[in-house]
């Protein structure tokens, strides 16, 4: 074995250092070698995501996309991302492909060639390219002397609406508001995100107080953590760990929600409360389905791969949103207690359909 392979497969050999030498190797008899002795090592132990998008891209080279694709199986970077992205689409897995290019345009929506993948791709499918966020949507004035709320804050804003903590002027309480952009447009999906909110009340499920469809508001309960996006954001290791405070029960609402017969169909971090460190609320039914029924748009970075595909609603669906808020989870806490067992959630809930739960009740035979 050369001074530079040794060095390379060293496993206190400085990232830098290792890139260089590998790249050095990739020019010698001994890159094979090289790339053996990386992936032996990522069986057992932890390898730099940096260097395994290297190693897969001269795999890509050799001709080996089948093994590219494996090495970085489970790697996260926005890089590893787009290279999956590009093998699964060279595999023709469009659906595999957008589902990954997704992930990185969550975070980044300029990432370089990004947009581009997604529109090509997702034309081949037949759906719509991403967009920006609109920030100038109508919000409602609610502050009115005549209005039962008066308006403390913006907390959170989508698509459909933005939500406000706000006091109730009768009942002297603080709830959380949402108000709908386009009230008068969207009220058939008010209604149906109240009654179904109300219908599947209990442990995990957001309590709806009130709601007016002509002015085009919900009241709910108000959770004072706030919702795991801005925890996530806020890197709050104190708030998230250990993991499986708030995500066992999560689970488990979600296995409600299935056993009650519907999808809830935007499983992500900001529709994720915390009302505190060991009760999270799901909350935003407002494309809620009936299993069966066909699946609705859904948010960037959290659609299942077989429902971009346009399979109808499916409960392994939000089985791997699911999966998709646990990495988000350990990308901020991967020192979790727990981190190995919900590295293997994660991974097995955004993973090979046929390997997933079936639904929120497999997750909690999952996770134990």
């Amino acid at each position: 074995m050369t001074a530079d392979l040794e060095r390379l497969l060293a496993p206190d050999t400085p990232l830098g250092e290792a890139l260089r030498v590998f790249a050095l190797l990739r020019t010698t008899p001994e890159e094979g070698r090289a790339i053996e002795g990386v992936l032996a090592r990522a069986a057992y132990a932890a390898v730099p995501e940096p260097l395994l998008v290297a190693i897969a891209s001269a795999l890509v080279d050799r001709g080996e996309d089948a093994v590219a694709a494996r090495a970085l199986a489970r790697a996260t970077s926005s890089d590893a991302l787009m290279l999956r992205a590009e093998l699964a689409a060279r595999a023709a897995d469009l659906s595999g492909a957008m589902a990954l290019v997704e992930r990185v345009l969550l975070r980044d929506l300029d990432w370089p060639g990004a947009r581009e993948r997604h529109a090509r791709w997702g034309a081949a499918l037949g759906i719509r390219g991403v967009s920006r966020p609109d920030p100038s949507a109508a919000t409602m004035v609610t502050s009115a002397p005549e209005a039962p709320f008066r308006l403390t804050r913006e907390v959170g804003r989508g698509g459909a609406g933005a939500v406000y903590e706000a006091e109730d002027r009768a009942l002297y309480r603080t709830v959380a508001l949402k108000v709908y952009h386009h009230a008068e447009r969207d009220r058939a999906q008010l209604l149906h995100e109240a009654h179904v909110a109300v219908g599947l009340e209990g442990p995990g499920i957001v309590r709806v107080f009130d709601a007016d469809p002509e002015h085009g508001w919900i009241a709910m309960e108000w959770a004072r953590l706030g919702a795991l996006r801005s925890l996530l954001r806020g890197r709050d290791v104190e708030a998230l760990a250990p993991i499986a405070r708030w995500a066992a029960p999560l689970a488990a609402a979600l296995a409600h929600v299935h056993a009650s017969g519907w999808v809830h169909h935007d499983v992500k971090p900001a529709n994720v409360l915390l009302r505190a460190p060991d009760v999270p609320l799901l909350t935003d039914f407002g494309t809620a389905r009936r299993a069966g029924e066909p699946s609705p748009p859904g948010s960037l970075g959290y659609v299942s791969p077989e429902r971009l595909a346009g399979r109808a609603s499916d409960p392994r669906d939000d089985v791997y949103a699911f999966g998709r808020v646990i990495e988000d989870a350990i990308e901020v806490v991967p020192d979790d207690p727990d981190a190995r067992l919900w590295r293997v959630v994660g991974a097995v809930c955004t993973g090979r359909d046929v390997d997933r739960p079936a639904d929120g009740s497999g997750v909690v035979s999952l996770i134990g």
